[in-house]
């Protein structure tokens, strides 16, 4: 009984040994020694593409998954490659003084875009009148004595007449192109400039461009009364002393005598001196400084 039992549990072992060699060399052929499976022939006859439109429909289906994927897959690779490809430099420029930045094929990243600006406004139609010169053209304030101003111009009506700072003047006509008038020394006594300008007595919207009249500032003396020299009963023999400002030089001048060969003493007393511009014969009075 025992000598029966030990036979069988013999048996038992060879044929598992058996057993798992099979096996061994199964999968051993499977994954190693056997080929790729043969793809079936495609078909291009109607009656076999209908024959097994069926068969191939179900053997289809279950790839078509697989086949959507990879296509996605290749398409984010091909995107990828291109991008890497595209070696075009990017335009990093930034924008000098506002305004839109010219971009290139790919873009500004520094660009903004900025309204442009409005159109310019329309200019006014010139006047009517055209004045083109004024004679003359400056004057020094103080001077004593009247000046004749002449305006020239074109289209000038026989009825125009000159304003000063918007006031009608008395006009005469000298030409068709020529007008004057004349100011007085109040007229001009201080430093400013004048607007001439011309409109017709009949009709005023027909006027002209304006010329401008400047008043200069009268030059003062630049020397300072130091004092007098001579007898009291004998002005006549009195001398000016003035010390000039620019060098600080003393000079000694009587009446009739010019200081800086542009100023006449007219007068001495004992607290200042009477002189005159002899260019413009505008007058002045120069007084003592006291000696510090």
């Amino acid at each position: 009984m025992a000598k029966r039992s030990s036979t069988s549990e013999r048996t038992k072992q060879i044929a598992l040994v058996a057993l798992g060699v099979l096996l061994l060399g199964a999968v051993v052929y499977q994954f190693f020694l056997s080929g790729p499976a043969a793809k079936p022939k495609r078909t291009t006859q109607p009656g076999a593409l209908a024959a097994g439109s069926s068969t191939a429909s179900n053997s289809a289906a279950p790839a078509a998954p697989k086949a959507r994927q990879l296509g996605a897959a290749a398409q984010q690779e091909a995107m990828m490659q291109a991008l890497l490809s595209d070696t075009t430099p990017l335009n990093l420029r930034m924008a000098s003084g506002g305004g839109k930045t010219e971009s290139g094929a790919r873009g500004n990243i520094f660009g903004y875009y900025k309204p442009p600006p409005p159109p310019p406004a329309k200019q006014p139609d010139p006047p009517p009148i055209q004045l083109t010169s004024l004679q003359p053209q400056t004057a020094v304030a103080g001077t004593p004595k009247p000046v004749t101003l002449v305006v020239t111009g074109n289209k000038i009506p026989a009825d125009a007449q000159m304003f000063i700072d918007g006031s009608p003047r008395a006009t005469k006509r000298i030409s068709e192109t020529q007008l004057s008038t004349v100011i007085s020394p109040a007229d001009y006594s201080s430093a400013r400039g004048m607007n001439i300008d011309v409109k017709s007595k009949s009709n005023p919207a027909e006027n002209s461009n304006s010329i401008q009249f400047l008043v200069q500032q009268a030059p003062e003396p630049q020397f300072i009364f130091k004092g007098r020299l001579g007898s009291v009963n004998q002005p006549q023999y009195h001398y000016a002393v003035v010390e000039l400002n620019s060098t600080k030089e003393i000079k000694r001048a009587k009446v009739g005598d010019t200081i800086m060969g542009i100023w006449r003493v007219d007068a001495i007393t004992a607290d200042g001196i009477e002189v005159t511009l002899t260019q413009y014969d505008i007058k002045r009075r120069v007084q003592l400084q006291e000696r510090k």
